[in-house]
């Protein structure tokens, strides 16, 4: 009896942390779109840390020593008109930013960021349609996709308010994004994405073609 005791009590307590870890500490998402190509594939199944941007409160939805994100974190966060469904997107602008969006191209604080073509086949989901760039603002910089024939849609000015976060995909004319719903608040922040630790390939199968194939140089690898 005192067995059956000692094993309960170390499923529970098991349990217990597991639920501490993954709501307060860590939790862990599947990619299921191509919007944040080339970061972020789909397949990739990454871990978010929830301390990033301070401690959630338990049973609240407000954090202790709160702090903004990073231009360019790539973060999870609730949907702004269904706070059920989880996004991943990369932050470019913050509280007082004037985000505008020129011919497709980005424009922070009336400044144009800067657009670097690079050559990264192996990012490319498909080279005959699309381009890769490092695009640069300041001192930071990621790299983005846009479509050889792009839609060059113009956007804003739109002035980010205190305390919310304006959010990009980096697959650009494949996005759904603060372009369409606006910018997202920090309480709905869930916290940022820092690793990649399984990627599945559902485009390349094996086993009858039942299997997705493993990216294994995606595996444990961080995002930038």
């Amino acid at each position: 009896m005192n067995r059956w005791r000692e094993y309960l009590t170390t499923l529970v307590l098991a349990v217990v942390c597991a639920l501490f870890v993954r709501h307060f500490l860590v939790t862990a998402y599947k990619v299921p779109t191509g919007s944040m190509q080339p970061a972020l594939k789909p397949g990739d199944f990454i871990f978010a840390s929830r301390v990033s941007y301070g401690v959630q409160i338990p049973f609240a939805s407000k954090r202790w020593n709160l702090t903004l994100p990073a231009r360019g974190d790539i973060v999870v966060f609730s949907y702004p008109n269904q706070p059920s469904v989880t996004y991943v997107k990369r932050v470019v602008g913050l509280p007082g930013d004037r985000v505008q969006i020129v011919k497709g191209r980005l424009v922070l604080n009336d400044e144009p960021v800067a657009y670097e073509k690079v050559d990264a086949v192996s990012d490319n989901p498909n080279a005959e349609l699309f381009d890769i760039f490092k695009e640069t603002a300041g001192a930071d910089s990621w790299r983005v996709i846009f479509q050889k024939t792009p839609d060059d849609k113009d956007f804003g000015p739109l002035v980010v308010p205190p305390g919310e976060v304006f959010l990009l995909g980096d697959n650009r004319d494949a996005s759904d994004d603060s372009r369409y719903w606006g910018t997202v608040p920090m309480t709905q922040v869930v916290g940022r994405v820092a690793l990649i630790w399984l990627s599945l390939d559902w485009q390349r199968k094996w086993g009858g073609d039942r299997y997705p194939s493993v990216r294994w140089d995606r595996v444990f690898s961080t995002v930038h």
